[in-house]
Order: C-alpha cells, then structure tokens, then sequence
C-alpha cells in the first residue's frame, strides 16, 4: 500500500501540469504556480538576508580574524626562532670568549705560581745559607771558647806541674812519675 500511495504521488502532479499546459499557460505546463514561486522567492530572500547578516558576516569575520591570528603567530613563530638561533650564535660566542679567558687567567696563574715557587725556593736557599753561616759561626765561636777553655786548662796543668817540679826537685825518674800523674788527671 505504501507503493501505491507514493505512486500517486508523482502521478498526480504529471495529471495536473497536463490539464495546465492545455490551458495555454508555459509556466503551468511546467508545474510553477506563480504566486507559489513568488512565496518562495521572498522566503528566499529572507532566509539569505538572516544568514547573510547573522551567519555569512560573523562567520567571515571569525575566518579573517582567524587568518590574521595565524599569520601572526607564523610571523611571531619565525621571530622566535630567529632570536634563538641569534641567542645561541651569541651564547656560543660568550662561552667561546669565557674559554679563552679561563685559559689567560689559568695560564697567569701558573705563571704567578711559577714565580712565586721560585721566589720561595730562593728565600729558602738564602735562610738555609744564613743558618748554615750562623752554624758556622757558632761553631766557632764554641770551638774558639773550647780552645780557650783547653788553653787555660793545660796552663793551669803545666803551672801546676812545674810547681809541684819546682817544690820537689827530684830526678829523671821522679820527673817522669810527676808527668804521668799530671797527665792521669788531665
């Protein structure tokens, strides 16, 4: 049934626009009723008037304002990229710079160290020269004292001797016994 009744759908309408081209009027042979047609083309009109005043223009203006923030962004984008390739040229170069200044201050140093080594080295040399010339003299100055020290106790001795030899004048023998005892106590 429902064949039948979309059959007739179309059937009837080609019926209709037959009786219609036999009335002489083109425009009804071709099934357009003109005050129907004219319905139409104002609501047409309508229909674009509302899209185009709350669709097509804010829908424009959205894409435009879209497009521009993508252009932007690309530009803002290719700036970017453009500073970081300058910052790392740049940062390349400081570390370059800081490099070669680390390498003047480490070379300085071990210059200054250098000289310093030697200058301790030299200081040194002249403090063990003075202790060893104060060494020496001490140990002069002892043995001078020593000498005089022994001087006066061999003229102590021989006074000694030549008194006890003076008191007893003995003979050769006796002199010989004097001296060995004086050398015993010596």
């Amino acid at each position: 049934m429902n064949l039948l009744h979309y059959l007739a759908q179309f059937i009837i309408p080609i019926a209709r626009a037959q009786e219609t081209a036999a009335s002489g009027n083109p425009a009804a042979a071709l099934g357009v009723d003109w005050r129907l047609f004219v319905a139409q083309l104002i609501n047409f009109g309508i229909l674009l008037f509302v899209l185009w005043k709350w669709a097509f223009v804010p829908i424009a203006k959205k894409l435009e304002e879209r497009t521009a923030k993508i252009e932007k962004s690309l530009h803002d984008a290719d700036r970017i990229e453009k500073e970081k390739r300058e910052f790392e040229n740049w940062r390349q170069a400081e570390i370059i710079k800081t490099r070669q200044e680390a390498s003047a201050v480490v070379t300085a140093a071990q210059s200054e160290a250098q000289k310093a080594k030697q200058q301790i080295a030299a200081e040194t040399k002249a403090e063990q020269e003075k202790i060893v010339a104060q060494a020496k003299q001490q140990i002069d100055s002892e043995k001078n004292r020593s000498i005089a020290e022994a001087k006066s106790e061999i003229a102590n001795l021989v006074t000694a001797a030549a008194e006890k030899i003076l008191r007893k004048k003995l003979d050769a023998k006796a002199d010989q016994e004097l001296i060995k005892e004086s050398l015993k106590s010596i």
